[in-house]
C-alpha cells in the first residue's frame, strides 16, 4: 500500500505535484488536467492545475473540504517533453490527527523557526509518526476509511484478509466504527447488488473484525465478489500516547542533526563515560520513554489492551460448516 497524504475531514487542501524528466523538473506544454476520484472510481473533482512558475515543473490544485472519510486518487495529466503523461497521487481523508501542526511546533522551542522547520517538514514528520504508531500498536488512533474487495464464503461470516498486507492483516479491520456499504456479486459477470439499509443494520462486527450477517442470509461464495466499505479507528488517542508521539515527532525532525553516527550502538562523551544506546527495531522507536507508552497500547505478542496479550486470531469454531461433510449448524 502506497503512502497517501492525510487530510483532515472538511479541511480544504492545496494539492501539489511536480513532473520530472529524469531528475530535472519539467513544465507541461499547455494545461495540466486534474481528476480526483474516490475508491470506487467515482469523480469527486476536476479542473486545471495552477502552474507554480516556469522551470519548476510544479502544479497545484485546490481540493474543497470533503465531508466523508475517503481514499482519493488524484490524477495529473499533461504533455511533458512532447509525450502525453499521466501521473497520480493518493490522498486520504481522515477524521483527525494525533496533534495539530501548532501543537507539534509548540511542543519544543527548538521547532519555533519556520525557516529551519517548514510546514511541509512538520506535515511529513507527523504522518511518519502516525504511521509508525499504527504499525507498532496495530490499530488506528483516528477515524479512517477503507474499501475492500473480498471473496464470499458461502456462510454468514465474511472471511477477512490475512497475510501479505500487514496493514490489512493487523490493523484495518480492528476498531470498526461502522459499515458504510456492502455489496455482493451473486454470479460471475453480474452487477454488484448492494445490501439494503435493513441488511446493513443486521451486520454484526466481532471484536477481531469479522463481519457476520445476523439476518439468516449468507455472503455468496465467490472470488472477489464482495465489496465492503467501512470506517475504523478511535475518536482520539489517550493523552499519554499523544505526549509520547510528540517526543517521537521531535526526534524524527532532528534525525539528521544527531551527532551520533547512524550505526553506533554506544558512544563516549569527552568528559568521560560510555553510554549504550537504545536502538530501534520493527516494533520499537529506540526511545525508551516513547516505547514504554506505545507498548502499553500495543496489540499482539506482549501487548494487548492494558499491556496484556492479545489473541492472534479468533477462537476456533468446531460447529459443522456449510458445505462440509457433516454440515448442519451453520447455513
Amino acid at each position: 500500500m502506497s503512502t497517501a497524504l492525510r487530510i483532515r475531514r472538511t479541511a480544504p487542501a492545496l494539492l501539489a505535484h511536480t513532473f520530472y524528466e529524469g531528475e530535472t523538473p519539467a513544465d507541461a506544454a499547455g494545461a495540466v488536467a486534474v481528476t480526483v476520484t474516490d475508491a470506487a472510481g467515482v469523480s469527486v473533482a476536476t479542473g486545471d492545475a495552477t502552474h507554480a512558475g516556469a522551470g519548476t515543473g510544479r502544479y497545484t490544485f485546490h481540493l474543497a473540504g470533503q465531508a466523508q472519510l475517503a481514499l482519493l486518487t488524484v490524477t495529473w495529466s499533461g504533455t511533458i517533453g512532447g509525450s502525453a503523461v499521466t501521473e497520480s497521487d493518493q490522498v486520504e481523508i481522515v477524521g483527525g490527527h494525533l496533534f495539530t501542526l501548532v501543537e507539534g511546533r509548540g511542543s519544543d522551542e527548538t521547532l519555533a523557526s519556520p525557516a529551519k522547520y517548514s510546514t511541509a517538514d512538520l506535515i511529513e514528520a507527523r504522518q511518519e509518526v502516525e504511521e509508525e504508531l499504527e504499525r507498532i500498536t496495530g490499530r488506528s488512533w483516528t477515524p479512517r476509511y477503507r474499501r475492500l474487495i473480498l471473496p464470499g464464503t458461502g456462510t454468514w461470516d465474511l472471511v477477512l484478509p490475512d497475510g501479505g498486507d500487514e496493514y490489512v492483516a493487523s490493523m484495518l479491520l480492528r476498531g470498526v466504527r461502522s459499515i458504510r456499504s456492502a455489496g455482493i456479486q451473486h454470479a460471475p459477470g453480474a452487477a454488484v447488488t448492494p445490501l439494503s439499509a435493513g441488511e446493513l443494520a443486521a451486520l454484526a462486527v466481532a471484536g477481531d473484525g469479522q463481519v457476520r450477517r445476523t439476518d439468516g442470509r449468507t455472503w455468496t461464495s465467490g472470488v472477489g465478489n464482495v465489496v465492503i466499505e467501512y470506517e475504523y479507528g478511535s475518536d482520539a488517542a489517550p493523552a499519554d500516547l499523544v505526549k509520547a508521539a510528540l517526543v517521537r515527532f521531535r526526534s524524527r525532525l532532528n534525525i539528521a542533526r544527531s551527532g551520533v553516527p547512524d550505526r553506533a550502538i554506544s558512544f563516549q562523551v569527552t568528559e568521560g563515560g560510555t553510554y549504550r544506546l537504545s536502538t530501534p527495531s520493527a516494533d520499537r522507536t529506540g526511545i525508551p520513554e516513547v516505547d514504554a507508552v506505545y507498548h502499553r497500547y500495543a496489540r499482539g505478542a506482549g501487548g494487548g489492551q492494558g499491556g496484556g496479550p492479545a489473541p492472534a486470531s479468533r477462537t476456533l469454531d468446531y460447529t459443522p460448516q456449510h458445505r462440509s461433510l457433516f454440515h448442519g449448524g451453520h447455513p
